[in-house]
């Protein structure tokens, strides 16, 4: 297993837990205990966990891993789930695309094909789209999140709701009976205008994301029209999004996707 491997199975297991433990992931990971403390002093340095005596412990109640991390984690999945977002784009729509490694391959997607006009908060995102000219891009200004590379707060907001989108499509961390969740109040506020400012929205997750929830609300249900992800959610969660008219679109996982051309 390479260093990144390590590192993105050491925060995963303290994303989900809590804290690790240096000779738990000794083991787990086929490496000497050495290159475990390694690894952490490493992963504190980018202040995205605190080690103790014999371990770890994540930083904050509302853990998220940095961007850099999550990036190739679910890959397939969130290939998968771009392909069929992609999908719902016609050219010379205009769209609001918020931020996340789900949205920026729909970003990769969508760059090569028509012209359309776009709206982001993602640096990343934007990225993705400023290499090529044939689109109208748009990035909203804003304070930047480090774990996310996505612009939040009232400079943010104010941009969004200048724009009338046909379109946006949303990443999330959470999505259960109670809503879309993710996990800063700040970046939940400015989802919540990308939202207001679209006629059509959709939620990009994968299969991790359902049926949780996480510390700040988005929006309930009924403010969405189509959740895309890969795998089954509970019959709970079903049945909710049946009840709020959430169109459910199940994408299958592949291994890799070719660029995609804008659907005209």
């Amino acid at each position: 297993m390479n260093p990144e491997d390590r590192h993105m199975a050491i925060l995963s297991t303290l994303a989900a837990k809590g804290e690790v433990d240096v000779a738990d992931l000794s083991r787990t990971l086929a490496v000497s205990a050495a290159t475990i403390r390694r690894d952490l002093a490493l992963l504190e340095s980018g202040d995205v966990l605190r080690r103790t005596h014999g371990g770890a412990v994540r930083t904050n109640f509302a853990y998220e891993l940095p961007l850099r991390y999550r990036e190739s984690y679910q890959e397939s999945e969130k290939l998968a789930i771009a392909t069929v977002a992609a999908s719902y784009v016609k050219a010379n729509m205009q769209v609001g695309l918020t931020g996340g490694t789900t949205l920026s391959k729909v970003g990769r997607a969508l760059g090569p094909g028509p012209a359309i006009k776009v709206v982001t908060n993602s640096l990343s995102v934007a990225c993705e789209f400023a290499q090529w000219s044939q689109h109208t891009l748009v990035v909203t200004g804003g304070y930047v999140r480090s774990s996310s590379y996505e612009m939040v707060g009232p400079m943010a907001d104010r941009c969004i709701a200048e724009f009338n989108l046909e379109l946006c499509i949303l990443g999330a961390e959470g999505v259960s009976e109670a809503g879309i969740f993710t996990h800063d109040h700040t970046e939940a506020a400015t989802n919540r205008e990308m939202i207001a400012a679209s006629e059509k929205r959709i939620v990009v997750v994968d299969h991790t994301k359902l049926d949780k929830t996480k510390f700040s609300r988005i929006c309930a249900l009924d403010s969405v029209d189509v959740l895309i992800t890969v795998g089954e959610p509970s019959k709970e969660l079903a049945a909710a999004l049946t009840k709020n008219n959430v169109e459910l679109v199940l994408s299958d996982a592949v291994s890799s996707v070719e660029p995609l051309s804008v659907v005209s």
